[in-house]
């Protein structure tokens, strides 16, 4: 039998005390949190072949500890149940990737490199956004180099994703980062890495459209309204996407707890009494 008070204990901890938190939320009803078993190790080795590609280790470790996350909840409005807060990390069998793959459709069809090459006669980024990834060379791009996984989709309107970037002339490719993509195809820094993702998606309370408050579209009336009403805190400290990415502005002398990386251990998936 799976050892429930473990189970607890292991969620309470990696969500730093955010069920208990919306649970005492005035309007926040229908918590839901997806409790999932470990991912095998096997399972990893064989994704990590398949694309040539070695996870982070703090990405690693997470899957070895739950294969995925998700955590949803409702908010009463105006006499409504509104399913409200989403926070997903796709399974690691959902972790596809992005272009640089031959599509088994239409081979006529214009791909996404295609629509990157003809979009590309201006860019969103702010200069501070380029200089928290590094330089405007080290974007993102669809070509076949850079390798793009899909770790949540964002209900639709966007997608987050684990971006590998092409290594060039160096001997081992970096780090991989996270990075926001829109459905106008323009890049969003998010963060250097998966555990400062994770802290930012807990601190935001899966709040719709919460990844855009860094980007120079920001969050839309109505998105924002939901921030007022269940976590106005959020929004004392707007960033200005003139001179900060959202990482840069409330992480990079934040006063916050930190996410321990040590968190993402691995557990067992069942324990006998």
């Amino acid at each position: 039998m799976v050892d429930i008070t473990c189970q607890e204990a292991f969620y309470e901890n990696l969500t730093l005390g955010l069920i208990k938190l919306l649970t005492q939320t005035p309007g926040v009803q229908d918590v839901r949190l997806d409790k999932r078993t470990p991912c095998e190790r096997l399972l990893l080795s064989s994704w990590e072949q398949r694309h040539c590609c070695a996870l982070p280790d703090d990405l690693r470790q997470f899957y070895l500890s739950t294969d995925g996350y998700s955590l949803t909840w409702a908010y009463q409005h105006a006499g409504q149940l509104l399913p409200l807060g989403n926070m997903k990390v796709n399974a690691i069998t959902e972790l596809r990737r992005l272009a640089g793959v031959k599509s088994l459709g239409d081979a006529d069809g214009p791909t996404l490199l295609d629509v990157e090459i003809c979009s590309q006669v201006g860019s969103t980024a702010t200069p501070a956004a380029a200089a928290a990834a590094g330089t405007m060379a080290e974007r993102p791009n669809f070509g076949v180099k850079c390798k793009i996984f899909e770790l949540d989709s964002c209900m639709g309107v966007a997608k987050v994703c684990l971006v590998y970037l092409d290594k060039g002339l160096e001997p081992r490719r970096p780090e991989p980062r996270i990075w926001l993509l829109d459905r106008c195809f323009e890049w969003h820094f998010l963060a250097p890495d998966f555990t400062t993702y994770f802290r930012m998606m807990l601190v935001h309370q899966g709040l719709p459209l919460w990844q855009f408050r860094g980007t120079p579209m920001g969050l839309t009336p109505w998105a924002e309204q939901m921030f007022t009403l269940v976590a106005p805190h959020l929004l004392l400290n707007q960033p200005d996407t003139a001179v900060h990415t959202l990482h840069t502005a409330e992480w990079g002398d934040a006063p916050y707890n930190h996410l321990d990386p040590t968190i993402f251990k691995t557990r067992s998936k069942v324990k006998k009494k």
